[in-house]
């Protein structure tokens, strides 16, 4: 099975929890790819299956949103991208899209597992592949300060072939405001980092199962 990680937050160093997500499930023989925001220049060499998104450039046009992706966590992207202009997040899904695309034309994944609820969740789910996406309840906060991105995250959500909670307080809110039954009922609880690599793939496998029928 081939995985692409999408992540809201940094993904050029080691010590980030995709990476570490990525090499545990090398270990279980799934060949992942990670894919997120990138703050290593586009002429520079990045790790080998890592598609950074590089947003420096348009950041600059909101010092917040800079300030956001310079932090690299991916809360502070969530709460950026929240508060941007229209125009600025047509420009930065635009770019998103983009790099995303690239990723899964070059490794072909059999699933995309995304972590976190923002704004990279439907426009994995807009590359055909089947998506596996991973809420904390801080995503669902930072899309409910703005009617758009809310209804961006909700339609994101919608079109994935499975949602898991991090913990029962976030699974509550999805199923109580986010999710229609068909998709909340199906919910699964777990913290995502490299110990739940086996749950991470095994999610995988049942959204893949899921999607062949």
């Amino acid at each position: 099975m081939r995985v692409l990680l999408v992540d809201h937050g940094c993904c050029d160093y080691d010590h980030t929890r995709v990476h570490g997500c990525r090499r545990a499930l090398s270990r279980l023989g799934v060949a992942a790819a990670v894919c997120g925001p990138s703050s290593i220049p586009q002429l520079e060499m990045q790790h080998a299956g890592m598609y950074g998104i590089h947003l420096h450039s348009l950041a600059a046009a909101s010092h917040r949103f800079l300030e956001a992706v310079r932090d690299g966590s991916p809360e502070a992207f969530l709460r950026g991208v929240a508060a941007i202009r229209p125009r600025l997040l047509g420009a930065v899904r635009e770019t998103s899209r983009q790099l995303i695309a690239e990723a899964v034309d070059a490794i072909d994944p059999d699933v995309i597992f995304v972590m976190h609820a923002g704004i990279l969740t439907d426009l994995s789910a807009e590359t055909g592949a089947p998506v596996v996406a991973h809420v904390a309840g801080g995503d669902l906060e930072a899309a409910a300060t703005l009617p758009a991105m809310r209804a961006l995250v909700t339609r994101g959500l919608g079109s994935c072939e499975a949602v898991v909670a991090a913990d029962a307080a976030t699974a509550e809110s999805l199923r109580a405001a986010w999710l229609e039954p068909d998709v909340a009922e199906r919910i699964d609880i777990w913290p995502l980092g490299p110990d739940s690599a086996d749950r991470l793939a095994g999610s995988c496998r049942e959204a893949l199962a899921r999607r062949r029928g």
